[in-house]
């Protein structure tokens, strides 16, 4: 024979270090890549969180300026004495303006007079984001500009804002203006307009905020009000922007919104959006290599202890191995599988000759065991064929009723001897009512039998030998031996998928709490050895073959007597022949 060469510890453990090696690399380069790409993900989170902020900051400044302008267009309508001011400023002359004036302070004797002066200073004072309040007069076409802290600005020739407004495009780079119509509450004549003008320098500072956000304010004729980046003229981005393709263009997350007809486009370039910090990826690969330093040094610490027990452990089988059954391992209290195998390793060394001699005499016990079965075989088959040479023998002598005697004794030894473990529903009520014709000639008219089971379940295969010892029980302990009345069916039912067998009687019964202590074994499949056990055997072959659920249940009958109700249901591809061929 071959020897076998041994191993050294060492190579087991070369290969779980390189083993282990690899999985902590694997694991620590799998958790650098998952850190990486779930802060890369929340930085990106977080610009976009910031890109719809800085959107909404802008898009809430321009609608704040458009409802600022038609808060001062109202201001101005419920200010009588200012509305004419300002009526009269745009209709008449110079000098008919300054007569106007005088007329009033003269006519009406007012030391406060408020006009268009007063008007645009107090507007200068609740917007300090105002830059410029114009009043344009269609009649005259002068223009008339107040920017707060700077002054007046006036001119005759308002073509240039004139054309504008026909166009519709007041807007510049770095401000944007609403128009408000100016006309006479008595006429409705339109005798002029106001030009309210807002800076940009608001959206500058929106963009300082959220740095990597870009934004992009234009108006519906083009006209580029604040461009952050200034990447594409206003031309593109509308086109874009309509063919829904400007994400595409711009290679970036892009928020749009349309308030009082001016564009307001924030947007994210896309490689910049999760674009993680340089300090971050040196933290996450610095933390990343140390893991696996410190992971290695201990792998490595507890390999050399898991191969210095090895190798005890293959010494003292190679010991076993050369015949020496008196080889022993330390078994310290470490608490692992190797402390396991040590002290199994010790009682397989203590128990290996008394394990050797018990197989021998469990050998011989079964062929023992194998020679008993056979001689317990040969009685009941000699009493089965005693008996018919005797039913034969009274047949002949004309004693019909000792031969059927006979043979319902001989049909009953049979089942026992001859058929399988699992017969059909026919064969066994056969078998039950030859056992019952029995009592009926040991008690002549004392009991009726009866058995219903509707044809199509004759078939349905059971474990043989289930009724008898239920028929049994009654004739021992439930028969009313004074009357002639007793009686004992036999009933098949099919509930759903399961049969019901119910053996009813009209004898003895039992009491509430007799019948409760007794259905309580039946469901814990529980055997009183020292009571009969024909019933609590029968419980257990059915819950043993065909489940926990199934088994006996006793009820008592309203007109006295006992009810034994037998549940089970037949097991798939089970059938008589099946049982007859594992029978033989």
């Amino acid at each position: 024979m071959e020897k076998t060469e041994k191993k050294s510890p060492k190579q087991l453990y070369n290969k779980l270090l390189f083993i282990y090696t690899a999985v902590i690399a694997c694991v620590v380069l799998a958790l650098m890549i998952y850190f990486t790409t779930s802060m890369r993900r929340r930085y990106l989170e977080n610009n976009l969180e910031f890109l719809q902020m800085a959107h909404e900051e802008a898009v809430a400044y321009v609608e704040n300026c458009s409802n600022a302008a038609d808060y001062l267009h109202e201001e101005l309508y419920n200010s009588n004495m200012e509305l004419k001011d300002v009526l009269h400023y745009l209709s008449d002359s110079t000098e008919e303006y300054q007569k106007y004036r005088l007329d009033s302070f003269s006519q009406y004797y007012l030391l406060d007079y408020h006009g268009i002066e007063d008007f645009s200073a107090s507007a200068f004072e609740m917007y300090p984001s105002l830059i410029r309040l114009a009043f344009v007069s269609y009649e005259k076409g002068d223009l008339t500009a107040y920017t707060g802290g700077q002054g007046v600005y006036h001119t005759d020739d308002g073509k240039e804002t004139l054309e504008n407004i026909r166009s519709g495009d007041l807007a510049q780079e770095g401000e944007f203006s609403f128009l408000k119509e100016v006309r006479d509450p008595n006429t409705m004549q339109s005798m002029g307009a106001m030009i309210v003008t807002f800076g940009a320098d608001r959206f500058r500072t929106i963009r300082s905020s959220y740095e990597l956000s870009e934004l992009v304010v234009y108006n519906e004729n083009g006209t580029m009000i604040y461009d952050s980046a200034g990447e594409l003229p206003a031309e593109e981005l509308e086109t874009a922007r309509g063919a829904h393709q400007l994400e595409t263009k711009l290679k970036a997350y892009v928020q749009t919104s349309n308030p009082d007809k001016l564009n307001v486009i924030s947007y994210l370039k896309k490689i910049e959006a999760a674009r993680m910090p340089f300090g971050r990826w040196v933290m996450i690969f610095a933390v990343g290599v140390a893991a696996f330093f410190v992971s290695e040094c201990l792998v490595n610490w507890y390999l050399r202890r898991v191969s210095t027990r090895l190798d005890r452990i293959l010494d003292g089988m190679t010991k076993v191995m050369g015949g020496d059954l008196t080889a022993r391992l330390d078994a310290p209290n470490n608490g692992d599988e190797l402390d396991v195998i040590a002290l199994h390793f010790n009682e397989m060394c203590e128990k290996l000759d008394l394990h050797i001699q018990k197989s021998y005499l469990a050998e011989i016990e079964q062929k023992n065991a194998e020679m008993a079965a056979l001689q317990s075989q040969i009685n009941p088959h000699f009493l089965y064929n005693t008996l018919e040479a005797i039913r034969m023998k009274a047949i002949c002598n004309g004693d019909q009723e000792v031969g059927k005697m006979l043979y319902s004794m001989a049909v009953t030894f049979r089942s026992q001897l001859k058929e399988a473990d699992v017969i059909t529903l026919a064969q066994e009520l056969h078998y039950s009512k030859k056992y019952m014709e029995l009592f009926e000639y040991r008690y002549p008219k004392q009991f009726q039998s009866g058995v219903d089971c509707p044809l199509e379940y004759m078939q349905v295969p059971i474990i043989k030998f289930v009724l008898q010892p239920i028929i049994e029980n009654y004739f021992i302990h439930g028969i009313r031996m004074r009357d002639n009345d007793n009686f004992i069916r036999i009933m098949v039912e099919k509930r759903g998928g399961d049969f019901a067998i119910i053996v009813e009687d009209n004898g003895r019964g039992m009491t509430e709490e007799e019948i409760a202590e007794k259905n309580r074994q039946l469901r814990e499949n529980k055997m009183d050895k020292t009571k009969s056990i024909g019933i609590a055997n029968v419980n257990r072959r059915i819950k043993a073959v065909y489940g926990s659920r199934y088994g006996l249940e006793l009820e008592n009958v309203k007109t006295g007597g006992l009810r034994v109700i037998l549940t089970y249901r037949p097991q798939e591809g089970e059938s008589d022949e099946e049982s007859n061929d594992r029978g033989r």
